[in-house]
């Protein structure tokens, strides 16, 4: 399962996407099948508003609990430089499953590194 966190203006923007994420991620994990969420870096980081940033940091928590009970499931964080063959190769890379779970990839993402002037 494949859940792209959307762009969230309001708060009932939030509640919709965390109920849509949840109902996909119970189904997903039901079934045994991997999970990925795909979520924009300057979300978790707080730096596109409250909205984004609290969808973004609780589907990394929601991910991270589903990891902690034996789920395969784990995110990416892409940023506004990433590929769009990079991501494809994580999704897929993740979408298998195997030995990986409750790991952050950083797909273009700059988070690390000097702060240029």
């Amino acid at each position: 399962m494949i859940f792209t966190a959307p762009e969230v203006e309001d708060f009932a923007g939030v509640e919709s996407a965390l109920t849509d994420a949840f109902r996909r991620a119970q189904e997903a994990a039901r079934a045994e099948e991997p999970i990925v969420f795909v979520l924009r870096n300057e979300h978790l980081l707080g730096q596109s508003g409250v909205p984004g940033a609290m969808l973004a940091n609780a589907l990394l928590a929601g991910m991270r609990t589903l990891a902690a009970e034996k789920c395969a499931a784990n995110a990416i964080a892409v940023g506004e430089d990433h590929a769009a063959e990079d991501l494809q190769h994580w999704i897929a890379l993740l979408s298998e499953g195997r030995g990986v779970a409750g790991e952050l990839v950083h797909v273009g993402a700059k988070h690390v590194g000097k702060v240029q002037s």
